[in-house]
């Protein structure tokens, strides 16, 4: 074991300088690789092609019978679905992108009938107060309750105390304590008398929206204002309507979005899986090519195949037979690599014979002169044994 060990190392450590023709052997090897790897691209793009151009000539037909496993019906089926996955995706985008303008329609309508509303609401309040008005100064316009006129007088006696008061403050003369006293008496009179009006003018408000939504317009011919009320009344109404219509398809439009993202981010997310998923097709196309190279004479195929189609195939069928013999070349020279790597180790391994001969060699001799200095030491033995059992006769 040992020994083997040993030998092993030697023949190791014994390295050799890689020649120049193995040198030159490898690059070959490497300008070879790149040529087949350019062949290869070459050819896959043919039958790229072709995959692709046999799948739109296909159509919605199925020409190919259905086989387990790899097979050109399953390479349609795959492709089929990974169309309709794209096709999907695609109209999700644009009805995301028509959900997106028409919410961006619906907010430019809302804003501006809301607009339209608020100024029918101010319009129309303003002939409710004048209409409030004409009904509580004409005796023979009014059929409303005592209260309400009692309501007017009330709120008219205010307005004009409170008027007659501002006017004597206003007059009245002294230093600065009685100014700085009279221009507070000023302001809260002035506050009153500003909410006497303004509760007139509810009062009037009140009085003609009653009478108009208690009313027929026929009924009201004699009121002036009654038939424009009537007429904005409606109009406000209708608009009123239309604008809730629209909030509620914006509102409907709103919740498809959901919560989860914006339109925008879930059309890129879209747009990003269409980009996914047709880096996907030229493999499936490849994988069809491929199949329509090797069973081009077979019914499945020679029904789809043009002659436009064979003189592609032949194309693909020279370029693989070039391929094959590249590949062959690289092999043959990496046997004569091999064969030289096995020269060497022969060489190497002859090396250490030979210095393990010349070492045996070594070894006999020395054990050669091992063995007579032992045989002359035991004639010394035996000489001075001799010498101590008083055999003294014997030698000189």
């Amino acid at each position: 074991m040992q020994y083997n060990r040993i030998m092993t190392e030697q023949i190791s450590n014994d390295k050799k300088p890689i020649d120049s023709k193995t040198v030159d052997r490898k690059s070959n090897i490497r300008e070879l690789e790149d040529k087949k790897r350019l062949l290869r691209e070459g050819r896959n793009r043919l039958l790229e092609g072709l995959g692709e151009t046999l799948m739109l000539r296909i159509g919605e037909d199925n020409p190919f019978p259905e086989t387990q496993g790899d097979s050109p019906a399953a390479i349609l089926a795959g492709y089929r679905k990974l169309q309709k996955e794209i096709a999907d995706s695609a109209g999700m985008i644009k009805s995301l992108e028509e959900d997106i303008v028409r919410l961006k329609e619906l907010e430019e309508m809302i804003s501006a009938r809301e607009e339209e509303e608020s100024l029918l609401v101010k319009e129309l309040d303003l002939l409710y107060v004048n209409i409030g008005m004409a009904l509580l100064k004409d005796p023979d316009l009014n059929n409303l309750a005592v209260f309400v006129k009692q309501q007017e007088e009330t709120l008219l006696g205010k307005i004009e105390e409170h008027e007659k008061t501002l006017e004597e403050l206003v007059g009245q003369k002294g230093g600065i304590f009685s100014w700085l006293g009279k221009n507070a008496k000023i302001a809260v009179e002035k506050a009153f008398l500003s909410r006497a009006r303004s509760d007139l003018q509810k009062l009037y408000r009140s009085t003609g929206e009653e009478y108009i939504s208690s009313g027929k317009a026929e009924d009201a011919a004699g009121v002036e204002d009654a038939g424009k009320a009537f007429e904005l009344k409606d109009n406000l109404s209708s608009l009123q309507g239309e604008l809730n219509s629209l909030k509620e398809e914006r509102r409907r439009k709103g919740g498809l979005f959901g919560t989860e993202s914006s339109p925008s981010r879930r059309i890129q997310g879209l747009k990003k899986q269409i980009l996914l998923k047709k880096k996907d097709l030229p493999a499936i196309y490849l994988r069809l090519g491929n199949f329509a190279a090797l069973r081009k004479g077979e019914e499945e195929f020679s029904s789809l195949v043009t002659e436009d189609d064979l003189t592609v195939l032949e194309k693909a069928e020279a370029i693989a037979s070039e391929i094959s013999g590249i590949e062959l070349s690289i092999e043959k020279i990496k046997a004569a690599i091999s064969i030289d790597d096995e020269k060497a180790g022969i060489e190497k391994m002859e090396k250490a014979i030979l210095n393990q001969r010349q070492k045996i060699t070594a070894a006999e001799e020395a054990i050669d002169g091992l063995e007579k200095q032992i045989a002359e030491s035991e004639r010394q033995i035996d000489k001075l044994s001799a010498f101590i059992q008083g055999d003294h006769g014997g030698e000189n």
